[in-house]
């Protein structure tokens, strides 16, 4: 089975609709995806109802933010049940911090002569740095998105900006609260050695943590093989993906599949 886990639409900070995504994945002969956007199930929900009518198999999901000691925790949040009607409410906080964290951001922008007209791109839907990022180049304050983050609003620069969110024990709650399946996304970007990782790791499978997305598209073989052996020792699902955003973030959909053991297949349900 060739799947794609770890995919964003134009819902969060992609480039593609959720329905182009699911075109995408089949075209190029993958047999199970998930939209996995920033802070919200408004894509996996389109895309999960596409993927029925074009006949790809489906996990619904989301990539929850969470800051634990400064370090940004991404947890995907697979399975959860988002048709329940208090789910919504439940994510209100979620959308509050990061909107509180954008205007922080559009503030220091302005300060530095680089005004952005951030509720017009709200009404466009999500908005993160690498939305905020785009309109700075459309704007010509930036020639490209990597200009944007490493000169304002890449971490420790002049326009960043760190704001409270939720800390990775509560993402897992929230995503077993729903029936969901909370997996730790791509454990390289959290910049510790193989030691401190498996401290870092242990409370949260204390919490409930079910998988380590092992299989991302950015690690190594050294990497793959140890994220793989810690997912083995605690009892964890293994995942993976490409993070594609578009054709500069992650990498194609298709160029990285990865073809889940059977223990994540039954899991996930797939």
């Amino acid at each position: 089975m060739k799947c794609d886990l770890h995919l964003h639409s134009d819902m969060s900070d992609g480039k593609f609709s959720p329905e182009t995504l699911v075109d995408m994945a089949k075209q190029r002969g993958l047999d199970c995806i998930s939209v996995t956007d920033h802070d919200n199930f408004e894509g996996t929900r389109r895309a999960r109802a596409y993927a029925r009518e074009a006949g790809i198999k489906y996990v619904v999901g989301a990539e929850l933010s969470s800051v634990s000691d400064g370090i940004d925790v991404h947890i995907l949040a697979y399975n959860v049940d988002i048709d329940d009607p208090s789910l919504a409410a439940a994510m209100a906080p979620v959308t509050e911090l990061r909107d509180k964290r954008n205007q922080a951001i559009a503030l220091k922008l302005a300060e530095h002569g680089m005004p952005i007209d951030l509720d017009g791109l709200k009404a466009h839907g999500f908005v993160g740095r690498p939305v905020i990022a785009r309109e700075m180049v459309r704007l010509g304050y930036c020639k490209d998105v990597a200009e944007a983050f490493d000169k304002y609003i890449g971490a420790d620069k002049c326009c960043y900006v760190r704001t409270k969110r939720l800390t990775p024990v509560e993402a897992i709650k929230l995503t077993l609260q729903f029936g969901g399946i909370p997996v730790l996304a791509h454990p390289k970007q959290l910049h510790i050695d193989n030691r401190r990782f498996e401290d870092f790791l242990k409370p949260l499978v204390a919490a409930g943590l079910s998988g380590i997305e092992a299989e991302y598209f950015a690690h190594n073989i050294n990497e793959r093989s140890f994220y793989n052996r810690m997912a083995r020792k605690y009892k964890l699902i293994v995942t993976g993906g490409s993070d594609f955003h578009d054709y500069v973030h992650g990498t194609e959909i298709g160029a990285k599949h990865f073809s889940p053991n059977g223990y994540t297949r039954k899991v996930l349900g797939i």
